[in-house]
C-alpha cells in the first residue's frame, strides 16, 4: 500500500507538473491561505490557473500527507516486525528519515517558483524513499515466502 500509494504521488506529481500546475497552489503548506480551496468558490473562479490545475497540486499535497502517514507506520512495522532482518530495517529507515526532505523540497518548490535545481532534488529525493520502500517490500515479501 505505501509503495503504490509514493509511486502515485510521484504520478501526480509529475502529471501536475506536465499541466503547468506547480504554482496553481501559490503558498504552502495551505494553498490559497486554506486548506481546501474549493471550499471558497471565489478563489477558484479569480485565480488564473483553472479548476483542474488547483485540484491537480492541491490533491498532490494531500496524497503525499496520507503517504507520509504511511511511511512512518511502514517504519514502525519494520522495526517492530524485522529487527532480524537488517536489510528491511534499514530500507524503511532510509525512507522515513528523507521524508521530512522531502516535504522540505515540496514547500520549497513553491516558495522559491520551481526553481529547476529544487524541482529536480525533489523528484530525486522522491527516487530514493520509492528505491527504500521497494527494497523494504520485496526483501519482507521474499522473507515471508520462505
Amino acid at each position: 500500500m505505501t509503495l503504490v500509494g509514493t509511486y502515485v504521488v510521484m504520478l501526480l506529481g509529475a502529471y501536475t507538473s506536465a499541466i503547468g500546475a506547480g504554482l496553481s497552489c501559490p503558498d504552502w503548506p495551505t494553498c490559497y491561505g486554506t486548506w481546501v480551496p474549493f471550499l471558497q468558490p471565489d478563489i477558484v473562479a479569480n485565480s488564473p490557473y483553472s479548476a483542474l490545475q488547483i485540484f491537480a497540486e492541491w490533491a498532490h499535497r494531500g496524497l503525499a500527507m496520507i503517504v507520509g502517514f504511511l511511511i512512518l507506520g511502514t517504519a514502525i512495522a519494520a522495526w517492530r516486525t524485522h529487527r532480524d532482518s537488517p536489510l528491511v530495517v534499514w530500507s524503511a529507515t532510509l525512507a522515513i528519515v528523507l521524508l521530512p526532505i522531502q516535504v522540505l523540497l515540496g514547500g520549497l518548490t513553491v516558495t522559491r517558483d520551481l526553481q529547476p535545481f529544487i524541482v529536480t532534488t525533489h523528484l530525486g529525493v522522491a527516487t530514493l524513499i520509492l528505491l527504500g520502500l521497494t527494497i523494504t517490500t520485496v526483501v519482507a515479501w521474499i522473507r515471508a515466502q520462505n
